[in-house]
């Protein structure tokens, strides 16, 4: 090769990279009425936030009907079969992701939005009615997953569109929804059913969904105009290494990431002997402690990267499994391995989606965030379902031990993922990544 070939091929190469940052930092979006880090945007944000918290709020406050559900409704079921609404309810909220990332190419986001919100509150006001464990995997497991993806994918991934300079922040804003949603969202569904009765709980929580999900809908507003796609569904970005690994940790990662949600009450009321109460006290502190766990980890992205502080919080996340939770069975111990996890497990989805934000942009980031969320849904079901029959045959139904090595080796396998990535990003230490 002459010279001036190397040249030019050095060049080409250059351009190609100084093209794709300039995509990233363009983002592709158009001036329009009100432009980006402004008060809109962050109302934007905003109603992201309330759309996660009757979404994704409400789908981490699960463990309170699981509890009820197997200690007092369906007594002598299979912890197994129980489980199947949750883990079904998580594996269409997000498997319909990209159904949703699809469609949000030709329809407008703030009527999915709203349509969305409506059939999701109806699935719990028809749970209401259902006595039986199938009915129950049909309405609160499959069509509130189903409408719950739209206004939760959509409520995530358009603020992104609206926010540039503090996106990690925008995103901890948003996810921290989810958190103050468990949090509520766990002590009504516990406070209506010991008062009125599981049935009551799930209307009033439907009506909740239908009124807050419908009268924010329309601040759900993209800001990029949409674009008739070359092809609907366009799988290129699957082949890109950078996406192969962001999923693969995904797939470790955000599996096991519901079941201290499921697995910590009744864990308190089986093998601690605690009271009832602490089951929900448990959740009620994972989404505590996720509220600033997801700020920080937004603050902290912002300035050192996400996918550095990803590192960091996959690790405290296995830990907080391996580390506090299977070597010390008492209440001081759970309630610290519930905070560590909410800290840390609660936000690795938020920083998924800002990592997947930086190395891609916000043009497309609905339909690419929705590719992993599918990711996602498969080891949701997969390890949900794997931990319960664990918990069945192993455990015999009161012995957890297996169920937690379990989730804490599937989060070290993401953490292992995670640092191979890092580095290949780059192997300077102290870099933005």
């Amino acid at each position: 090769m002459t010279d001036t070939q190397k040249n030019l091929s050095v060049t080409s190469s250059t351009d190609a990279l100084n093209s794709r940052v300039k995509d990233c930092e363009d983002d592709g979006l158009e001036s329009g009425k009100y432009e980006e880090d402004s008060l809109f945007a962050w109302l934007v944000v905003l109603a992201g936030c309330v759309q996660a918290m009757i979404t994704l709020g409400v789908s981490r406050a699960h463990g309170v009907y699981q509890e009820h559900y197997v200690i007092d409704e369906f007594v002598g079921v299979p912890t197994t079969t129980i489980s199947w609404i949750g883990s079904v309810q998580n594996t269409m909220l997000n498997l319909c992701g990209v159904a949703v990332g699809v469609l949000s190419q030709f329809c407008d986001s703030r009527k999915m939005c709203a349509a969305g919100s409506f059939v999701m509150g109806l699935s719990f006001i028809l749970a209401s009615f259902s006595t039986q464990v199938w009915q129950l995997v049909l309405t609160q497991g499959v069509l509130f997953g189903t409408a719950a993806s739209f206004p939760y994918i959509l409520g995530v991934t358009v603020p992104l569109q609206w926010i540039r300079k503090r996106r990690g922040l925008a995103l901890a804003v948003v996810y921290m929804g989810s958190g103050v949603g468990g949090m509520w969202v766990s002590i009504l569904t516990r406070t209506c059913i010991d008062t009125l009765g599981r049935s009551w709980s799930h209307r009033i929580l439907g009506y909740i969904m239908i009124v807050l999900g419908m009268g924010l809908s329309p601040l759900v507003i993209a800001r990029k105009p949409r674009t008739k796609p070359t092809r609907i569904f366009d799988f290129t970005v699957v082949r890109e290494w950078r996406f192969l690994f962001i999923a693969a940790a995904s797939f470790f990662a955000m599996g096991p990431n519901t079941i201290p949600y499921i697995l910590m009450p009744t864990y308190a009321v089986d093998v601690l002997d605690a009271p009832g109460n602490l089951g929900s006290s448990l959740v009620t502190i994972i989404n505590v402690s996720g509220i600033f766990g997801r700020f920080l980890a937004g603050v902290l992205s912002d300035s050192l990267g996400p996918v550095n502080m990803l590192v960091v919080w996959t690790l405290l996340a296995a830990y907080s499994q391996l580390g506090i939770w299977l070597p010390f069975p008492n209440v001081p111990a759970i309630i610290a391995s519930a905070a560590l996890f909410g800290v840390t497990g609660s936000s690795i989805v938020g920083m998924i989606l800002n990592a997947l934000s930086h190395q891609y942009g916000v043009t497309r980031i609905t339909y690419i965030s929705g590719l992993i969320y599918m990711t996602y849904s498969f080891a949701s079901l997969a390890v949900v379902q794997t931990t319960s029959l664990m918990l069945d045959t192993v455990g015999n139904g009161v012995d957890y031990t297996w169920p937690i090595v379990y989730t804490g080796l599937l989060l070290v396998i993401s953490l292992i993922i995670l640092i191979v990535f890092r580095f290949l990003l780059s192997r300077k230490l102290l870099v933005f990544v």
